[in-house]
């Protein structure tokens, strides 16, 4: 009985070694495979106005320095709406980030749309460093007409107000996909995979 209980305890032991290597091995090539494919874009809705439309546009809004906004039409430079909400702990995280962008890229306008009560803009601005590189209005109609449904969300306009890419941004590589989406004129992976498809078929 001791000899077969040793046996099975050797096999259990070699068995739990190989499926640790093996494990190791499968993680080793995702690794790889996510180096090869590189940063994921923003991950594109359906809702909302299309790519290559022009965004519904909106006049005299207020930013967090008293100064009038404008969202969408025709302008001097493109605009990066990101979509954001005071509770949204994704959105608060990007902020370091967004701020950075804002202030390197002179030809490109930062909008932060958010949508919440005066309290709780008070207090995400109080913790939030935004200084007057960017812009933040509490506009839940812009929201609506851009017909966002989760936070952070980016859309990315140029200046004719055409919607150029548009998708969730959970971290900066997929907010800075957006900027990528107006310089190449490729909004998404989805839409490269789709070219590459039609190119491959003709």
């Amino acid at each position: 009985m001791t000899t077969f209980l040793l046996v099975a305890t050797v096999i259990l032991v070699i068995a739990v070694a190989v499926l640790f290597l093996m494990v190791l091995a499968l993680a080793r090539e995702i690794g790889r495979v996510q180096v090869r494919l590189g940063p994921l874009g923003a991950r594109m809705m359906d809702t909302g106005p299309k790519v290559e439309q022009a965004g519904p546009s909106f006049a005299g809004l207020i930013d967090q320095d008293g100064r009038t906004v404008g969202v969408g039409g025709h302008r001097d430079k493109p605009q990066l709406l990101l979509f954001t909400a005071p509770s949204c702990s994704t959105c608060k995280s990007l902020l370091p980030g967004v701020r950075a962008m804002a202030r390197a890229e002179s030809d490109l306008d930062v909008i932060i749309i958010s949508d919440g009560t005066p309290e709780e803009h008070r207090e995400f601005l109080a913790g939030s460093g935004i200084g007057s590189e960017l812009s933040y209005i509490d506009a839940r109609d812009v929201g609506i007409a851009y017909q966002v449904g989760t936070t952070p969300y980016g859309v990315i306009l140029d200046e004719h107000g055409k919607i150029r890419g548009k998708g969730l941004c959970n971290h900066m590589a997929q907010v800075e996909s957006l900027l990528n989406a107006l310089e190449s004129g490729t909004p998404s992976l989805q839409h490269l995979h789709a070219q590459a498809k039609s190119g491959s078929a003709a």
